[in-house]
């Protein structure tokens, strides 16, 4: 999935360099065609982008100068990611940048926020949240200290839809752009959890059964790591519908571990729709697990 991705003041500029510079590759394409719109003139030398990919907003001006010069470009795209802070300045650049993405894209506009909670008005803070929501067509949180965190998750929900032209390999369930979509709500917000291990090299002395059971045991207790380290604290009680994606390589990778871990998630909520699949990763010695839920309602400030 490839996601035209703006940062929008100084912390979600950060965030887009980071995705630039860290940001899955397939078939030698970044996933993340990475932006930043400052509003502080001294940031702009500071953020690693192309010097082409920087821009600068003087308070209080228009985005539609910004927007046209990125759609020139003519690169294909299947949804935009805004990213920002809730500071007040980048929260209205974000609302003006949504509105006329939404405007001239066919494709979804997602906004990350990201979120600090010292010193906030709760009030305030969940003013800005819903108007986020209002104007774009999903909304997902993070905390500024879960920031690494969701980029390794978006590394791997950007894989969904791909086909890596060299490898070839069709995953247990294959999972693509439309299921990632579809598990998004419109209404309420979506937090992310993500979880990743390293693969044992030596497994000679394991008969096929004790090997079998222990790659499904990994792969539920990952699940149960992501949910326990979700990227904000929402009530996934309220959640509509949950998205599970396992990637890594596709010899850890058990139906018998999927469906505990879609038995597992079920269990926290029963009236979710819960999606799920796996990219496989031939000779990768990891296996990472990405858990979402979305839909929420209520936030947590504890």
């Amino acid at each position: 999935m490839r996601l035209l991705t703006i940062g929008v003041g100084t912390k979600g500029a950060e965030i887009s360099s980071l995705l630039y510079k860290r940001g899955v590759k397939v078939n030698r394409i970044p996933l993340f065609r990475c932006y930043a719109v400052l509003n502080n003139l001294n940031d702009v030398s500071k953020i690693k982008l192309d010097e082409k990919n920087k821009f600068y907003l003087p308070k209080n001006s228009d985005v539609t100068g910004i927007i046209n010069e990125i759609m020139s470009r003519y690169e294909i795209h299947e949804g935009a990611m805004l990213i920002t802070s809730i500071k007040e300045e980048d929260f209205n650049v974000t609302i003006e940048l949504s509105r006329k993405l939404r405007e001239v894209l066919d494709d979804p506009v997602m906004v990350l926020g990201v979120l600090s909670l010292k010193n906030v008005d709760s009030g305030e803070l969940r003013r800005r949240i819903k108007s986020l929501k209002e104007f774009s067509d999903y909304l997902l949180l993070t905390r500024e200290e879960s920031v690494n965190e969701t980029v390794e998750a978006l590394n791997i929900l950007a894989r969904v839809g791909e086909i890596d032209l060299k490898r070839r390999v069709a995953g247990e369930v294959v999972v693509d752009t439309s299921d990632l979509f579809n598990a998004l709500a419109r209404d309420g917000f979506t937090v992310l959890g993500q979880s990743k291990r390293s693969i044992p090299i030596f497994k000679f002395f394991m008969k096929r059964s004790q090997l079998l059971a222990l790659r499904t045991q990994r792969m539920v207790e990952m699940v149960k790591d992501a949910v326990r380290n979700l990227s904000f604290n929402g009530d996934i009680e309220s959640a509509k519908s949950s998205l599970i994606v396992f990637a890594g390589n596709p010899d850890e990778i058990t139906m018998d571990g999927l469906f505990a871990s879609i038995s597992f998630v079920e269990s926290l909520n029963d009236g979710m729709v819960v999606r799920y699949g796996d990219y496989p990763i031939p000779r990768a010695r990891f296996l990472s697990t990405v858990v979402l839920f979305s839909g929420l309602r209520k936030i947590k400030f504890d």
